[in-house]
């Protein structure tokens, strides 16, 4: 009979994997301190002053006796392992099994992982009105959450200096979890995404830490992490990730100023700066800094010119909304980074039916400005079906906000606000393709068992979008995706090439397109694309990473294919498979079968949802995802898999293997 005692976070018992629960909480927590002792005897005074402190000496033992018969009946079998002396009880460790212990062996160096053995809190949820145990209890709690933060720390420092980056994002989810607000933590993590190339990641960190210690503590990042806040957002010469190219008509549109009256019209002055950027980048003649890395860098620097010379821009296109009684006032400034002179300026005062016409006018002025020659049928035509409605626009806004964060909540959220929009204009394409947009990345995430459902209702939506405005290079791009994965690889080039026709420079979509490219057949133009995107995007999210590694999968350049997708192991569940690919063809075995072990784990959990997988059941699955338009692709992919340690039947036709099946 085994007996299994938590006592880290939510205090439980079992008896051979079958739960009990002592008769009373005093029961309990006679329990809790014999098993803290760890096999050594416990003073029955001890126990009854702690547990009985207003209980003369005979009513005290009387009451610990009571509640010892109470422990004895629930753990049955299993009861000889209290051990009754004349001055003391003991729990007998023969048969026992403690969580706390196996946190103390771990800390001695022994195995285990401190993140997953530590389960919260010393006992949580076991709390007494009785102040000699409640302060004990609070005392060990606050130890061993140091101790164990203490030994994680010291590991994950170890980590990010060895360069194990698996290892060190494990060990700091682990440790944030137990404390939110260790700035030591976020700053060996904002050192890892920094060694590694991953800007964003890294500023993302420094923003959680700043967050962190304001709420908990209320106190600013210390000077070293603000050290590191401005290596993240260093001037391009002085760090080695790419940078957009410099030259006189490199643009960066920063984030503007909201001097509404309500706070919460932040989104409608970051929606029209976006706007601006999108409507800019779709000229061949500017390069345009992607707003992720533009807005980034803002946060991090408040002279306008200091952000352009990090973002390798020439030129600073910044502004202010304020909005009131139906109308807005849009104020834009063009400024020239190398003499920090303004270029141009220019206020609009609108109302309901003039946003599209502002915009319009903004971009042209800008242009002008910059002396640049511009297609004047170009910048009509080029422009998304506009929306003359204020409070239309504004639903888009709102949405686009929460699709920015890419959670589900906000895809829920973003979906219901989109659906009021296609409501008061039901030919508003912008909101067919936000609508569209949710789908897709459902689909084309981890939501598996809604595969078909999304799949077509992502494909309605997009071809909706693109039939009501034809001219919207985010929803060609998004239908191009979706066809790809449907094998219609004709239909899916046509869109891929619009997309990329009508705005070379969205850097988002630039990157999702190499991998639509290398897919297709053209390595070549998908690293190139990917490359484009990264210089114009450098505080990209993660995933760049994994769609920049797309195309050297087809590339067969398996080197660089480990570099960039191990730089993101985790993004998606088949990158794992890739990076065991790619050690396998490169002849390391052991790498590729720990890589493959890791792949199999993420497997069950986000597409299996727990569900042991038939023997080739993830090499289907992988083949199925990744839709290869050459016979040739397909064949390297199979030979791939099977190297790496997968079982891939002979013949296997991926066109027709569901991703569950």
């Amino acid at each position: 009979m085994h007996l299994e005692i938590n006592l880290l976070g939510r205090f439980a018992v079992a008896l051979d994997g079958a739960p009990t629960a002592p008769a009373t909480r005093k029961a309990a927590a006679v329990l809790a301190l014999l098993a803290h002792a760890g096999g050594q005897p416990v003073p029955r005074e001890r126990l009854a002053a702690m547990l009985w402190p207003r209980a003369d000496e005979p009513q005290s033992r009387g009451s610990l006796r009571q509640a010892v018969a109470q422990l004895r009946r629930c753990l049955g079998p299993a009861a000889d392992r209290i051990e009754s002396g004349t001055d003391s009880l003991r729990l007998a460790p023969e048969g026992v099994s403690v969580d706390l212990i196996r946190i103390e062996d771990a800390l001695a160096g022994g195995a285990g992982c401190l993140g997953r053995l530590y389960g919260g809190p010393f006992l949580d949820d076991l709390t007494l009105r009785e102040e000699p145990f409640e302060e004990w209890r609070r005392a060990e709690a606050t130890r061993i959450a140091e101790r164990v933060s203490a030994a994680m720390l010291r590991r994950l420092q170890e980590a990010v200096e060895a360069g194990d980056g698996d290892r060190a994002l494990e060990l700091g989810e682990h440790l944030l979890a137990i404390d939110p607000a260790l700035e030591e933590a976020h700053a060996a993590l904002v050192r890892l995404h920094l060694d590694r190339g991953a800007l964003g990641s890294a500023m993302r960190q420094y923003e959680l830490c700043r967050s962190a210690l304001a709420r908990t503590y209320g106190v600013q990042p210390s000077a070293a992490t603000e050290a590191l806040r401005r290596r993240i957002a260093a001037p391009p010469e002085r760090r080695e990730a790419p940078c957009a190219p410099a030259g006189p008509a490199v643009v960066a549109v920063l984030p503007f100023t909201d001097l509404s009256d309500d706070p919460g019209d932040q989104y409608l002055a970051l929606g029209i700066a976006e706007d601006v950027t999108t409507e800019l980048s779709r000229f061949r003649s500017l390069r345009v800094i992607a707003r992720h890395s533009a807005f980034t860098v803002a946060q991090a620097v408040s002279d306008p010119a200091d952000a352009g010379r990090r973002l390798g821009a020439r030129y600073i296109l910044t502004g202010s909304v304020r909005r009131g009684r139906g109308a807005l006032r849009v104020v834009t400034e063009l400024i020239d980074v190398a003499s920090g002179h303004y270029v141009w300026s220019h206020r609009y005062d609108f109302g309901s039916d003039g946003v599209d016409a502002a915009l319009s006018d903004i971009v042209r002025s800008v242009a002008g400005a910059l002396a640049l020659r511009i297609d004047e049928e170009l910048l009509q035509e080029g422009r998304r079906r506009p929306i003359d409605d204020l409070g239309t626009y504004d639903l888009w806004l709102q949405a686009l906000a929460r699709l920015r964060r890419a959670t589900p909540d906000a895809h829920i959220e973003a979906r219901a606000l989109l659906e009021r929009a296609l409501a008061a204009d039901p030919d508003c394409a912008r909101a067919h393709a936000g609508l569209s947009l949710t789908h897709f990345n459902e689909w084309s995430c981890h939501a598996w068992e809604r595969w078909e459902h999304n799949a077509a209702e992502a494909q309605r939506h997009a071809e909706a979008a693109v039939l009501r405005d034809p001219m919207d290079h985010l929803t060609h791009a998004v239908l191009g995706r979706i066809l790809l994965y449907r094998r219609e690889f004709d239909r899916a080039e046509r869109h891929v090439e619009r997309a990329l026709a009508l705005n070379p420079n969205d850097a988002d979509m630039l990157v999702q397109s190499a991998l639509s490219l290398a897919y297709l057949g053209d390595p070549a133009r998908g690293i190139a694309a990917a490359d484009d995107a990264i210089r114009l995007n450098p505080f990209h999210d993660d995933w760049y990473f994994v769609f920049a590694a797309g195309p050297r999968l087809v590339a067969r350049d398996m080197p660089r294919l480990v570099e960039l997708a191990g730089r993101a192991p985790d993004v998606a569940v088949d990158v794992r498979a890739f990076i065991a690919m790619g050690h396998a063809l490169m002849g390391r075995p052991a790498e590729a079968e720990r890589q493959l072990a890791r792949f199999h784990a993420h497997f069950r959990r986000s597409v299996t949802c727990g569900r042991e997988p038939g023997p080739d059941e993830p090499a289907r699955w992988i083949l199925h995802v990744n839709p290869l338009r050459r016979p040739e692709d397909r064949a390297f992919l199979r030979e791939g898999l099977a190297r790496a340690g997968l079982r891939v039947p002979p013949g296997a036709a991926d066109d027709d293997a569901a991703p569950g099946g």
